[in-house]
């Protein structure tokens, strides 16, 4: 349910989708332009076409060079439900579903492993290529990322962070003809300390922050350019 606190009304919701569906990207991608303020790329939901101008996986030289293929795991699909209409005033809010495929012991790591660098990928059914979408990092598990990028919604296009609101509207908007994969090297090592004879909680090192730069830097070396959503400090006006 969307927070007590609204900020569009449901009319203005009900033009991003059409018959209940999610409308084609660019469509949605305008339609959220009409009640919402886009500023820049970064606001801007990506598009079909603009992953079809991304690297493909394979031809990341870094990988090849550098890191065995076990470095990372594939953990899961990442499916977008759009918000889904309860009745004439009340909607469920958009999120982004993680598809496991009964894998427990990946789930478990998902859930529970402090300390992630992790690589979003997106798969076009219409040529079948893996492209890089984002290298990402985080210190909690990458349950809690995934929260976070669920408060992305619409409705707090005001408060939730850019990059939420980026990840979670470009998988709504890109739903159809794709499949998102996560990749995650689970490197993170925990950390505790105790001080005046009482144990801190347990935390991951910076060692995934590190990796995610580096991983981030080769990419640029290679490709001249930034991965699709690791833009946030070079966004320049729609």
């Amino acid at each position: 349910m969307p927070k007590k606190e609204r900020h569009y009304s449901i009319d203005q919701i009900r033009t991003l989708f059409a018959n209940s569906k999610c409308k084609t990207d660019v469509d949605f991608s305008n339609a959220l332009g009409q009640i919402v303020e886009i500023k820049n790329k970064n606001d801007k939901p990506f598009t079909i076409a603009d992953i079809q101008q991304q690297p493909e996986l394979s031809s990341f030289n870094f990988f090849k060079n550098n890191i065995k293929d076990e470095t990372f795991e594939y953990v899961c699909d990442l499916k977008a439900d759009p918000i889904e209409f309860i009745d004439n005033t009340q909607w469920k809010n958009e999120r982004i579903i993680p598809d496991f495929k009964n894998n427990s012991v990946a789930e478990n790591k998902f859930n529970k492993h402090l300390g992630v660098t992790y690589i979003l990928t997106c798969i076009l059914d219409s040529d079948k290529k893996e492209r890089i979408i984002k290298f990402g990092s985080t210190r909690t598990p990458m349950q809690r990322r995934l929260a976070s990028y669920n408060c992305g919604v619409v409705n707090n296009w005001r408060t939730a962070s850019t990059t939420n609101i980026k990840v979670l509207q470009s998988l709504v908007a890109c739903r159809e003809g794709t499949t998102f994969r996560l990749y995650c090297s689970f490197c993170g090592i925990k950390c505790s300390f105790v001080l005046w004879g009482t144990k801190s909680i347990e935390f991951s090192n910076s060692k995934e922050l590190a990796f995610e730069d580096i991983l981030v830097k080769e990419f640029k070396k290679q490709y001249n350019r930034l991965p699709l959503v690791n833009v946030q400090t070079n966004a320049t006006t729609v």
